[in-house]
């Protein structure tokens, strides 16, 4: 699917996707779910790489992972206000914060 979106310039799920969106994940908030969950999981492994080899700033990751997977982000931008989106996005910035004992960049987790 993103990558329909991102041959049509969308970044909403188009109403053809709908029905398999719902067989696939139950709904939207799934769907949202996973694209979170893919999104944090490429970032952390960014992040991780970037403070492993001590390249670059780990504040870089997520510009970093935003220009890799630029339609990802824009479908999760678009849906920031999704509860079953905030609500993954939280668990993941709990994480990250426990991770690195210190707050996360305050646009990934507001």
């Amino acid at each position: 699917m993103l990558r329909d979106l991102a041959e049509t310039g969308d970044v909403t799920v188009p109403t053809w996707w709908e029905d398999e969106i719902h067989r696939e994940f139950g709904g939207l908030g799934g769907f949202l779910a996973e694209l979170s969950r893919q999104w944090w999981t490429a970032y952390a492994a960014h992040l991780d790489a970037l403070i492993e080899l001590g390249h670059g700033d780990p504040s870089q990751a997520w510009d970093d992972v935003a220009e890799q997977l630029p339609h990802l982000r824009a479908v999760l931008d678009a849906y920031a206000g999704e509860t079953a989106l905030a609500e993954a996005e939280r668990r993941h910035c709990d994480v990250l914060r426990w991770t690195t004992r210190r707050e996360p960049r305050d646009a990934a987790c507001a």
